[in-house]
């Protein structure tokens, strides 16, 4: 999730275990415990690009990292806050939940959270609400700020906090709901129209949880669509996509393409534009504006140049519409056909 979920997450955690006991500085470590997991975006500084996209959502949102660092930031607070009177073991179980609730919530999205490292490197995605959902994210929002206001000892900071937890919660087993509704128009859809497949996914559009992403693949093609659960008809127009897999016999055992392949969990197309040069799209995250342009880019698209060494040049392309035109026409694709 988004940084701002983050840090309202965090602090309604930290005011619903701490805020008895040290104040509103619960609001701040909680924000900042349940932020600790993001820490490994550093990586975008000395990394290179597609190394940097698997060290993102990697050790740092595993279990291993939380029960490894929990017990280090509970000690070093018992023995700093002793005058607020928590526990050890309030403090363990605090940031234990702070940082796991990071990596379950980032589980949601499509992007895929490394939960098992060192053991495993399996990414895990219910692709159930998108990385940005202010519907998710406005209730902790307004009772953070809400909570600010209100004074340490105030009878309505409890009820405020737990209104708000709630109602996300609530929200988040909503796009579950709408989840298995896609899932079901999709099946039925490709049953209709005589498309066989091998695997298939759905993930929400940009901002919201209505309008919705399809994937469908076989062995040669893929078959990507939209659907907004407020469309009157229920058919979906498909767009058919080669995998082009053979454009990628220049790069042969090429770790880099390798690790585009593992980070895009299987569905990738390849794409050529001149005779040097071919692109890599991760179709998981959808196009700029797939909903209203059908020859959209995709958002993670990495350009691959064939160099003399055989080295790889990779960089993530550049959007083709404004935020301003891709945000109304996804506004009434979201309103339905």
């Amino acid at each position: 999730m988004d940084s701002i979920t983050h840090i309202v997450l965090g602090a309604a955690i930290g005011e619903a275990m701490l805020g008895k006991k040290i104040g509103k500085k619960a609001m701040l470590w909680g924000a900042l415990a349940n932020s600790l997991p993001d820490i490994d975006v550093i990586a975008n500084f000395f990394a290179d690009p597609v190394s940097a996209l698997l060290i993102h959502r990697g050790i740092t949102h595993s279990f291993f990292f939380a029960f490894i660092i929990s017990p280090v930031l509970a000690y070093l607070f018992y023995r700093t806050h002793l005058k607020f009177s928590a526990s050890y073991k309030g403090y363990l179980l605090f940031f234990l939940i702070a940082i796991i609730c990071h990596d379950v919530i980032d589980v949601f999205t499509s992007y895929g959270t490394a939960l098992l490292e060192p053991f495993s490197h399996k990414r895990f995605s219910t692709n159930s609400i998108f990385v940005a959902d202010p519907i998710y994210t406005l209730p902790l929002l307004v009772s953070f700020i809400i909570l600010l206001i209100l004074k340490r000892g105030s009878a309505k900071r409890r009820p405020v906090n737990n209104a708000a937890i709630i109602l996300s919660s609530l929200y988040l087993l909503l796009t579950f709901i709408n989840k298995i509704n896609v899932d079901h128009v999709m099946q039925q859809n490709l049953k209709d129209q005589n498309i066989s497949y091998a695997d298939y996914m759905t993930t929400p559009a940009p901002l919201n949880n209505i309008l919705w992403y399809m994937i469908a693949k076989n062995d040669s093609d893929y078959y990507t669509g939209y659907y907004s659960i407020l469309d009157a008809d229920k058919k979906i127009p498909f767009r058919k996509l080669p995998t082009n897999e053979r454009l990628l016999e220049n790069f042969p055992d090429d770790p880099v393409i390798e690790k585009l392949k593992f980070f895009s969990g299987g569905f990738y197309s390849i794409n050529k534009k001149d005779a040097d040069e071919i692109y890599f799209n991760d179709l998981r995250f959808g196009q700029a504006a797939g909903w209203a342009k059908k020859d959209s880019r995709f958002v993670f698209s990495y350009r691959l140049k064939n160099v003399a060494d055989n080295v790889v040049l990779l960089r993530r392309t550049d959007l083709d519409i404004s935020f301003k035109e891709a945000f109304k026409s996804l506004w009434n694709r979201i309103k339905g056909n």
